[in-house]
């Protein structure tokens, strides 16, 4: 195939590949350039900067790779950009997650609420396995692919997915999608294909700031800017070190992550049950964990058996642990 017949069947081949990653089950895909982010990262500069990374110093290691992958890989050409929907309604609260299955009608230990990414499977497990599949796929049409992404590469994924076209970045940080809102995972695969990019995401909040004004913690300090030092996800998931105390009163009942920016936001307000069965809740911890379960568990060990699979061994036993303590010190929000 020369030259021009190849790029005569660019369309078909991006069409392709899309049709393959909604055939494994990703709910949206979009293709955008590998060409460099200059204001998303001249963004993630200034946010630096300002020390909102807190200590996840990971996130300072060489930050201008995240907005140009030319720079890792510099034969990319196409970002391949993937969004799996999470959303599911709340169980009744009967019904218990695999941590507290068994009934629990005469304790007085206080419930933990977990984030709702978080109460079914791992979704590094589950997406990586489908982007194991699609770059095996890629591949075999004559593309060289790197290494799929799944939050853990440098690389923007919602700055690179907002100009794949999948949605756009709402005043909360997060991707907002038109069918799914922000309930999503995002992954990428990064090609030497030149593949026929899509137009970026078009959508706005508009004058809505109930994300903002409903941060316990005033993580949002202006819109579109999250500081991670105040943030509950942070501070229970990433942080290593102790709660603050200025924030221990603030935590509102979350034990691992937080949904709040999600559940005030307009655009989540009808979300769309997952299709995925290993992220129902179900098949995890679920949305609630009795914090005297957590303190019961005697070490490390036990606690990567009682988590095998789930997104709370991020955490760590130290951490969730920490988590549960400060909870019974936990009340309204900070002012």
């Amino acid at each position: 195939m020369n030259r021009a017949q190849a790029d005569a069947a660019l369309p078909a081949l991006s069409q392709e590949i899309k049709s393959l990653a909604l055939s494994l089950g990703f709910h949206r895909v979009g293709i955008t350039s590998a060409e460099p982010l200059e204001t998303a990262g001249a963004h993630l500069r200034r946010w630096l900067g300002d020390g909102y990374a807190a200590d996840m110093a990971y996130l300072q290691k060489s930050p201008e790779i995240r907005s140009d992958p030319k720079q890792r890989f510099p034969q990319a050409e196409s970002v391949v950009c993937l969004a799996l929907n999470y959303a599911q309604a709340s169980p009744d609260p009967k019904e218990q997650g695999s941590i507290d299955a068994k009934p629990r009608e005469t304790t007085t230990a206080p419930l933990g609420k977990v984030a709702r990414y978080a109460w079914g499977e791992d979704y590094h497990l589950i997406i990586e396995e489908k982007l194991e599949t699609l770059i095996q796929e890629i591949t075999a049409r004559g593309g060289r692919c790197w290494k799929g992404y799944v939050d853990h590469g440098p690389l923007l994924e919602r700055a690179f997915a907002q100009r794949a076209g999948l949605g756009f970045i709402g005043k909360n940080t997060n991707l907002i999608t038109p069918d799914f809102g922000s309930w999503v995972f995002l992954a990428e695969v990064v090609t030497d294909l030149k593949l026929i990019p899509d137009a970026p995401a078009a959508g706005q909040c508009g004058t809505c700031r109930r994300c903002l004004d409903a941060c316990p913690t005033g993580a949002l300090t202006e819109a579109y800017r999250l500081d991670a030092r105040r943030c509950i996800s942070y501070l229970t998931i990433e942080n290593k070190g102790p709660i603050p105390e200025a924030y221990v009163p603030h935590l509102e009942g979350w034990i691992f992550g937080c949904d709040i920016c999600q559940e005030v936001c307009p655009f989540n307000g009808h979300p769309i049950p997952t299709d995925t069965p290993r992220l129902s809740y179900r098949m995890g911890v679920g949305p609630r964990l009795f914090t005297d379960e957590i303190e019961a568990i005697p070490d490390n060990a036990a606690f990567k058996e009682r988590f095998a699979r789930s997104p709370l061994l991020r955490a760590k036993h130290s951490g969730l642990s920490r988590n549960a303590a400060a909870l019974s010190q936990s009340s309204g929000p900070l002012r």
